[in-house]
């Protein structure tokens, strides 16, 4: 992918600067509430963009199996240090997702969706939608909060739900209506709502 839609250096000088306000220090709600409701007992599971890694140490602290993936060093030197910290084992990898190795494919029972879709360069949507069906085994799930915002352009970018539902072709996603989360979290800058896809095959 060419390096100018990874755009590495902006997310870098954004965590250099403490210029981070989708982290929240914790999982949020909604992904709290997906992974009670959806997840399955055990497994492996992916997350794209993990940023500090809030969620894969919530995950592995529920005995999950945890790959984390994000293009810079310094959120996952934080998240390094906070699972050596707690014992806790995570596959911690610096590198462009879109670039994520074929070892990987059909290797995951959850793909984790937070903040990482609406940062993206909608260019590269199609492109997200084929790597969360690689990554997944047949009957995986893509589990993930998106969220709606008031403008053009971004990062976020405006996310409404059937944009993102149209990534997915009906041939391969079993696909369920979206679910507003409530009350919105006032630290986002729009309404979020969480999303469950199913891999078929």
């Amino acid at each position: 992918m060419p390096e100018d839609k990874s755009r590495r250096n902006f997310w870098q000088s954004r965590y250099r600067e403490g210029n981070i306000p989708w982290d929240l220090g914790e999982p949020s709600r909604p992904v709290r509430w997906l992974v009670e409701h959806h997840f399955p007992p055990t497994g492996k599971v992916l997350i794209p963009g993990c940023g500090r890694g809030h969620e894969a140490l919530y995950l592995a602290e529920r005995g999950y199996q945890v790959t984390a993936v994000d293009l810079v060093a310094e959120p996952l030197e934080y998240l390094r240090k906070a699972a050596r910290k707690s014992s806790l084992e995570i596959e911690i990898l610096q590198q462009d997702i879109f670039e994520l190795a074929p070892r990987y494919n059909d290797a995951f029972d959850v793909f984790l969706e937070q903040t990482f879709f609406c940062s993206i360069d909608p260019l590269l949507y199609v492109d997200y939608a084929v790597l969360a069906y690689r990554a997944l085994k047949p009957g995986g799930q893509l589990l993930g909060v998106f969220m709606e915002v008031l403008w053009e352009g971004g990062p976020p970018h405006n996310c409404p739900p059937d944009l993102v539902l149209e990534q997915f072709p009906a041939a391969r996603w079993r696909k369920e209506n979206a679910k507003p989360f409530t009350p919105k979290n006032p630290a986002r800058p729009g309404p979020e709502y969480t999303l469950r896809l199913v891999k078929k095959g």
